[in-house]
């Protein structure tokens, strides 16, 4: 045993091997695939050592090599531990199966032990700790798996502890650690040398962005070798020492050879590390000479210290040389300008205010020597006329970091000086300094109160005159406004000054004018002026005249000045008064009444209007310096009467007088006139009022009163007058007598109108008087009758108007004529009784009825109770009018009319529309049961014995009715519901009543509504046709498809036939939806055609359809109009209730159908009264599986039963089969078994548009297992056949 162990540590050593053979960086990445290969060759080597026979005894009694798995674990992580460890199980396993579970357990245990060391690895200070820890407690472990699975080992003690697997993993762990630690170790070198090459390619980089260049001189060999694109400006190139080194010392400025020779000696002689420097020129490729500075150290030195080799750079110092001398140049040029400044200037010092320098204008400020200011402070100078003058300024410095044009107050010799002063922080010689520029400000505050001054007198005129001044600069628009100019515009004084400002504040009208009066000024060089509208900024428009000229200099224009004058007081005052004088004298010609000015010396017309003009006849011109008296309108009398009537104050007011006019007509007028000015000249505003026609109708008036005088007293009208106001009425003599009255005299007290009339008529009356005092233009027009206390059975008809209303418009007064109308209103009544009671009974007629069916209808709706609306019609009355006759006939009808009257309540209404027919309307129903009481009641009444003569006879009633609002019609309806259920009632065999259903009548409604919908939605073109694929699951081919109808509906989107077929079953519209159907089947097989797929279309037919004689020849007339398609390529499919019904007709049709070349199918065949003797009888070319029997077939035994007999059935007649929804592989497998092979259904595809299909069927293929099955099945046809071929 001792002898195997090498042996399997030397197969484990195979581990560290390919360990060591590894790149470092592969070796340490953390990769699980690494790791998955490290773990995999750990179990290898385990399972090898598990396989060879030699160890076998090493191995017992487990019979598993743990070690491997343990180090694996330890260098390599969990992942590599379970790979090895799931070998080293599946080896175990393979080798021992029947007892692989202690060997297992072992294993995994030491997964687990080594997971566990591993991860306290972390914690420990050096790695090989674990490790140890490991190796002493692996084969504890395994001694006690010994033992838990060997009971005889059990009292043996620490004696079989199995060590060998402990010093494996310590002989294995180390090596693999010495294996990493080296992988370490060379990636830390190889990091080490790409930093060290990074680094001395960045010092490279570094040294050529500062322009320099790498060198090394070889003393020994007196050789100088450079690197660097510092170089390639003077043309050495890194090559010959020797050539390099001569090119080198050509270049060298002859001034500077000593002194870089002396320092190339100083850097080899010196014992040091030979650090010199020295700054020399060299000529470059340009010919130009640049500043270079050497910097060397010794690099290397022999045995008695000389140096043998020196390194150093070259750096390219001319640009730094260059900006030296800039400097110096500037600080020569700015000291120059600092000595000249007019202004006071100087450095300060911060902390403590001292002076560092000042200038001469600094000095000459405070007539002091530089010598005197210089190392002193500002409070020993004095400077500072107040103590807060230089805080302010040191606050102003921190908290913006700069002073600018800080206002300032200093002093001399006690002399206030103002100024401004900037400042700007420096640091000089580590202190934190004060550079100052002051200016002196005395000069510029006498210049500015002077110009002060004067800007305030002409600030002053311009605002008393409203004159703002305004300047702008070309190509910078305005750069000055005045306040008034603000002020003119409407802006505050601190708005910002305005752009653009023609577009701003020019109103629209005047912008095209103003540019161009602007250009041409500036063409010509000469100023303008101008009025124009501007916009305020508030909105407002106002006059304004702008004036302006051209500033040029030198022959240039370079701007604009000029002033702005607001006008718009003037402006709108000169409007006003042209407004004014056009409106008077537009008022004067348009004025209806004639008018004029004449001359108060001598009566001469100055102007006239057109209607004097019209008045008088004599034109303006005719008019005008002539006199009325020349004219012959008035007589010199007439004028001096006239102008007698004019009052003191000069005015004369309706004087009325008579003229004569151009015609020579006499014309009486009222004059007016009123003393005025016209042109400076005395005059008379004269207005004359023509009252010819007055006075002609005045005197006309008193003739009409007379004649109404004597018309009112012949036609018999009395007169009244009502005060509407307190109600009372005055009336003539007659006017009392027809109201009943005895007045002593036309002058009687007055009444109120109430007692005029009968309280009834109040209301009627009131209403009228408010229609008329909103219509006046219709007179007050009422009849009432009169107090039968008074005037028994008087009817009185009184017109009246209002002739006076007060200031809100209440109406005061009104004033009429009433007559007599007894006689009239006694026909009217008549009248109206015949229009609206039946003459026979006394009965409501069919007018009444209707009027007051209309108001119990509303009244229900209010008071929320039931109408009941009954419609009766006598039994047995037609004999007994035929035998006894019309007399008694009309005889019994009263007596009827009489028993319902008293078998009715009050409120109730009955009506005769004609013959034996009544109607009965009984409101306030609480429920129906009310309303079925009063009808058994009237029933009773209606059905006892009535005595015509000595005839004693007997009539029944038979009563239909409907409750309202539970039935919502309107009342032409109502009547036609009572009178259907009275229909109703006769049918089920009379003397009873019934009820109208309003539910289905409600049904039968929404029915027929929705037939008018599709009958819309079919001529809308809503209706469209889907195709279902038909599939040969076999073959994985389509063979056909099924048109299907969908409802493209605008409102519920797209309907299946289940949403509206019903609704057509019975009705004329269902053949129309069928001949839709044929003509948009055919239209689709010719849209396939064109597409190459030559596939029949099956459509449904409705069974009445199909059940018509000539449904064939109708078919025949479908296809003849589409010629150009095969009748082969449309297939109907019919129901067996379709073809039961009328077997013998259905046949005949379904062979004429044949002969056509038209194929039929059976649809849902198995779901009604499926029979071999009529499945034989017709004349069909396929069966069509139903889909409830398809969906349960894999379920149900019976159902698969079904599927299988109606396969057998369609073999047997010849027939083809296709099962219809299909939903799953499976139910297609099951049906391929069965011997069907065409389908249809969702697991094919749904209902699809024909573009849809076509697109569908290039590329559907049948799923694998229909093409397996399909095979299968092929391949046991072939089968049989060949048996069956063998039998025979």
């Amino acid at each position: 045993m001792s002898n195997d162990l090498p042996l399997a540590i030397g197969v484990l050593a195979i581990l560290v091997l390919v360990a060591a053979a590894l790149p470092a960086g592969l070796l340490l990445r953390r990769d699980w695939r690494l790791h998955v290969a490290m773990g995999a060759l750990a179990g290898l080597t385990g399972a090898v050592n598990m396989s060879l026979p030699a160890l076998q005894g090493l191995l017992y009694p487990l019979g598993i090599s743990p070690s491997g798995t343990a180090v694996v674990t330890m260098a390599f992580g969990p992942l590599a531990g379970l790979v090895s460890a799931l070998v080293v199980a599946g080896t175990h396993w393979a080798q021992q199966p029947s007892a692989w579970g202690p060997g297992v357990a072992a294993i995994g245990a030491t997964l687990a032990l080594a997971c566990s060391w591993q991860a306290l690895q972390q914690r420990l200070t050096a790695p090989i700790q674990a490790l140890a820890g490991l190796s002493l407690s692996l084969p504890l472990l395994m001694w006690a798996c010994m033992h838990w699975n060997n009971p005889a080992l059990r009292g043996t003690g620490l004696g079989t502890l199995p060590w060998r697997f402990g010093l494996g993993v310590l002989l294995l762990g180390v090596a693999l650690h010495m294996v990493l630690s080296r992988a370490r170790a060379t990636q830390a070198l190889q990091q080490a040398l790409k930093s060290l090459q990074q680094r001395g390619q960045e010092m490279q980089l570094a040294l050529e962005s500062m322009h320099g260049g790498q060198w090394e001189w070889h003393e020994g060999r007196q050789a100088l070798y450079c690197r660097g694109n510092f170089y390639d400006d003077f043309d050495i190139l890194d090559g010959d020492p020797a050539t390099t080194l001569q090119r080198w010392r050509a270049l060298r400025h002859p001034d500077d050879v000593a002194k870089v020779q002396e320092a190339l000696r100083r850097a080899v002689g010196e014992k040091g590390n030979g650090a010199v420097q020295v700054e020399f020129r060299l000529r470059d490729r340009h010919g130009q000479w640049r500043s270079v500075v050497a910097h060397s150290r010794v690099a290397e030195r022999d045995a008695e210290g000389h140096a043998l080799r020196l390194v150093g750079v070259h750096v390219d110092v001319t640009h730094d040389r260059e900006v030296a001398s800039s400097l110096r140049s500037s600080q020569a040029k700015y000291t120059a300008v600092y000595d000249s400044m007019p202004d006071a200037a100087g450095i300060t010092r911060v902390s403590d205010g001292k002076y560092l320098e000042v200038n001469p204008a600094f000095c000459a400020l405070l007539g002091l020597k530089r010598e005197h200011i210089v190392g002193r402070t500002a409070e020993e100078l004095a400077i500072w006329a107040t103590p807060d003058e230089r805080p302010r300024l040191l606050e102003k410095l921190r908290r913006d970091g700069q002073v600018d044009h800080l206002p300032v107050l200093a002093q001399k010799n006690g002399a206030p000086i103002p100024g401004l002063i900037s400042a700007r922080p420096v640091n000089l010689e580590g202190e934190s300094c004060l550079v100052f520029v002051f200016h002196d400000m005395r000069h510029e505050q006498r210049t500015t109160e002077e110009l002060l001054a004067q800007n305030s007198l002409l600030q002053q005129a311009g605002r008393l005159a409203r004159l703002g001044a305004w300047e702008e600069v070309i190509g910078k628009d305005t750069v000055y406004w005045s306040g008034m100019n603000y002020q003119i515009h409407g802006l505050a004084l601190d708005a910002p000054l305005p752009r653009n400002y023609v577009e701003t504040f020019v109103a629209p009208a005047w912008r095209s004018a103003l540019r161009e009066k602007m250009r041409d000024s500036l063409a010509r060089q000469v100023g303008w002026s101008m009025e124009i509208e501007i916009v305020r900024a508030d909105g407002r428009t106002i006059w304004a005249r702008v004036s302006g000229e051209p500033v040029v200099e030198g022959n240039r224009v370079v701007g604009t000045r000029g002033v702005t004058l607001d006008i718009d007081e003037a402006k709108r005052a000169e409007q006003l008064l042209r407004q004014s004088e056009e409106r008077f004298a537009r008022i004067f010609q348009l004025l209806p009444y004639p008018m004029g000015l004449t001359r108060r010396s001598d009566g001469q017309y100055m102007d006239v209007n057109t209607a004097w003009e019209e008045a008088v006849g004599y034109r303006r011109e005719e008019a005008l310096g002539h006199s009325a008296i020349s004219l012959g309108i008035y007589t010199a009398q007439q004028r001096a009467a006239l102008m007698e009537a004019v009052t003191p104050e000069g005015r004369l007011t309706s004087f009325e007088a008579v003229m004569t006019v151009r015609s020579g007509a006499e014309r009486t007028v009222l004059q007016s006139m009123r003393a005025t000015d016209f042109d400076g000249q005395a005059c008379w505003l004269f207005a004359l009022h023509d009252i010819t026609e007055r006075k002609q109708a005045e005197e006309w008036v008193r003739e009409r009163e007379e004649l109404l005088s004597l018309t009112i007293s012949a036609a018999a009208l009395g007169l009244w007058d009502w005060d509407l106001q307190t109600g009372m009425v005055t009336g003539d003599t007659r006017w009392h007598a027809m109201c009943g009255l005895n007045p002593v005299n036309d002058h009687a007290d007055a009444l109120h109108w109430k007692a005029a009339i009968g309280s009834a008529d109040a209301p009627r009356i009131m209403k009228e008087v408010e229609r008329h005092s909103m219509h006046v233009e219709t007179p007050f027009d009422a009849i009432w009758r009169v107090d039968q206390k008074r005037a028994a059975g008087r009817w009185i008809r009184s017109l009246g108007k209002i002739v006076r209303f007060g200031a809100d418009g209440v109406p005061l007064r009104m004033v009429g004529v009433c007559m007599d109308v007894t006689a009239q209103s006694e026909q009217e009544e008549r009248l109206q009784r015949l229009a609206h009671y039946d003459a026979l009974t006394g009965l409501a007629n069919r007018v009444l009825l209707a009027q007051t069916l209309e108001q119990a209808m509303l009244q229900a709706r209010s008071n929320h109770t039931l109408l009941g609306v009954a419609y009766l019609d006598l039994d047995g009355f037609k004999p007994i009018n035929d035998r006894l006759g019309h007399e008694a006939g009309d005889q019994l009808l009263v007596m009827v009319a009489t028993r319902l009257r008293h078998a009715l309540r009050a409120m109730d209404c009955v009506a005769r529309l004609g013959g034996d027919e009544f109607v009965l309307l009984l409101p306030g129903q609480g429920h129906g049961n009310e309303c079925e009481r009063m009808l058994y009641r009237v029933m009773e009444s209606i059905a006892a014995p009535y005595m015509l003569g000595t005839e004693r006879v007997s009539v029944t009633a038979s009563i239909g009715y409907t409750l309202f609002p539970q039935d919502s019609s309107d009342a032409d309806t109502l009547l036609r519901h009572a009178d259907q259920a009275m229909y109703a009632a006769k049918q089920a065999g009379r003397n009873r009543f019934h009820q109208f259903d309003t539910a289905q009548e409600r049904a039968s409604q929404e029915v027929r509504e929705q037939l008018v919908q599709m009958r819309s939605a079919l001529v809308a073109g809503q209706f469209v046709l889907y195709l279902q694929p038909k599939v040969d699951m076999r073959l994985g081919t389509v063979v056909g498809a099924e048109a299907l109808e969908r409802w493209q509906h605008p409102e519920r989107g797209i309907l299946t036939p289940a949403a509206f077929l019903p609704r057509l079953q019975g009705t004329e519209l269902e053949f129309t939806f069928d001949a839709w159907v044929v003509e948009s089947a055919l239209c689709h097989v010719r849209t396939l055609l064109a597409q190459g797929l030559e596939l029949p279309v099956s459509i449904n037919i409705a069974a009445p359809h199909l059940q018509q004689p000539d449904f064939a020849g109708w078919m025949a007339k479908q296809l003849a109009r589409h010629c150009d398609i095969s009748p082969a390529l449309l297939e109907l499919e019919i129901t067996e209730t379709a073809a039961l019904y009328n077997i013998h007709q259905v046949a005949d049709t379904l062979g004429a159908l044949r002969q056509l070349g038209i194929r039929t199918s059976l649809d849902d065949f198995g779901t009604g009264y499926s029979s071999l003797s009529y499945l034989r009888r017709l004349p069909l070319h396929t069966l069509k599986i139903d889909q409830s029997f398809v969906q349960g077939m894999l379920s149900d035994s019976g159902d698969l039963a079904i599927v299988q007999g109606v396969v057998g059935l369609a073999r047997s007649f010849n027939y083809s089969v296709i099962a219809e929804g299909v939903e799953t592989v499976e139910q297609g497998e099951k049906l391929l078994q069965l011997g069907c092979t065409l389908a249809q259904g969702y697991c094919v595809a749904r209902p699809m548009p024909v573009q849809a299909f076509m697109d569908w069927a290039v590329q559907w293929q049948a799923p694998q297992a229909w093409k397996i099955a399909g095979a299968t099945e092929a391949d046991t046809k072939t089968e049989t056949k060949t048996e069956v071929g063998s039998l025979h």
